[in-house]
């Protein structure tokens, strides 16, 4: 009977231990890379951020690594194809080879660009498509730093009106829990000191645009082998850039030639912050230059934005050159080269009267005492406190 029972129990373990590994052989596979684009398209340029999905179906083919890539579309326009908010997949084997679409998981109406949301998506990417290294893709309207409001203003996103102001949005990517190769937004106006350093710790490289965007967004399927690569991610990074300024100057031929981009490197961003805020101590006298000649004077002349967002960010060099007497720091232009690794234009649409001499890739804002609202937001942003705008007198 004692034998019996030892038997017993025996079985009863080999059985326990070859059901854990089924568990384990069913698993979801690790894979190298899986780059996320999350889309909110529930707005008036749904069909231009739709067409973002066909742009990267047809690059899929020429990526040369191994690899996934994940769509979250949330779109007004589409309610056919996606009559809900869709998390689907492609996977690549870098030969050639790329698997039909994959719906992950479907999603009830819901506000995408919402702390909770973009939190719970990012989770459902790393469960459903887990990967050695990350990437991110932000596609929707934007406004770089400025508060989300009742007119325009969207910081980031359109969800049917909803927005989200970028502290927030960066407190959601800390909260996923994941760190980010590359962040690219396909959005206008993000390329701002106030939103690279509320983005410092979420990727180790942020692709920007300082000005507006045309509503055929970035050229996906020029892109995609390096969205997906893993060898460089500067050089590829870089590379996205380049492309998407080439197609814009070369080959989008029923749109005049324009495009801004920059690639900044966010390890580098508190030093600039730390170099700044030196300047702006030893120069602050300079600061009432700045008066309402000087504002309309870099409005039309460095200024990113266009009504109804006129004065909300300025080329950062041509800030700081004025700020120091046209004695820009050695220092400052070191670090500024740090930063932005990156930066291009091609401007014969001459939307914004670009510089060739100072352009950056980065703006800023410059607070002025008729923009009361703005001002008293601005004074919310890390930027705020880390160049040194506490200690001005404005």
């Amino acid at each position: 009977m004692k034998k019996i029972k030892i038997l017993f129990l025996f079985v009863c373990l080999s059985t326990f231990l070859s059901a854990c590994g089924d568990d384990n052989d069913a698993s979801v596979p690790v894979a190298v890379k899986t780059v996320l684009m999350y889309l909110v398209g529930d707005n008036n340029i749904s069909d231009h951020i739709y067409n973002s999905i066909a742009s990267v179906e047809r690059g899929l083919g020429e990526v040369t690594s191994p690899g996934t890539f994940v769509i979250y579309w949330d779109g007004g326009s589409r309610k056919g194809e996606f009559p809900v908010p869709t998390l689907f997949k492609y996977e690549v084997d870098g030969k050639g080879s790329v698997s039909k679409r994959e719906v992950i998981k479907t999603y009830s109406s819901q506000n995408s660009v919402s702390n909770e949301v973009v939190i719970n998506v990012l989770k459902d990417v790393e469960t459903y498509c887990p990967a050695e290294r990350y990437s991110l893709i932000f596609g929707s309207h934007a406004t770089g730093w400025l508060p989300v409001d009742d007119s325009k203003s969207r910081s980031f996103g359109d969800d049917s009106g909803a927005k989200i102001n970028i502290p927030d949005l960066s407190k959601a990517l800390a909260q996923s829990g994941i760190h980010f190769d590359y962040i690219l937004f396909d959005a206008c106006l993000m390329s701002q000191v106030e939103v690279a350093y509320e983005l410092r710790n979420a990727a180790d490289y942020l692709i920007l645009s300082p000005a507006e965007i045309w509503d055929k967004g970035f050229p996906y399927f020029k892109m995609v082998k390096y969205l997906l690569a893993t060898d460089n991610t500067k050089q590829n990074a870089i590379n996205i850039a380049k492309d998407f300024v080439d197609f814009y100057e070369n080959e989008c031929t029923e749109r005049i030639p324009w495009a801004t981009i920059a690639v900044i490197k966010t390890d580098e961003m508190q030093a600039l912050a730390s170099i700044t805020r030196l300047i702006m101590g030893q120069y602050q006298d300079n600061l009432a230059k700045f008066d309402s000649n000087k504002i309309n004077y870099f409005q039309t002349h460095y200024g990113y934005g266009r009504s109804p967002f006129n004065y909300s960010t300025y080329d950062f060099r041509a800030f700081v050159r004025e700020l120091t007497s046209n004695n820009i720091p050695s220092a400052f232009e070191e670090q500024l080269s740090k930063v932005v690794v990156f930066k291009d234009y091609v401007d014969d649409a001459g939307f914004v009267n670009i510089d060739p001499e100072v352009y950056s890739g980065i703006g800023c804002y410059i607070p002025y005492k008729s923009f009361s609202k703005w001002n008293a937001y601005f004074k919310n942003l890390q930027w705020y406190l880390a160049a040194g705008w506490d200690e001005a007198d404005w």
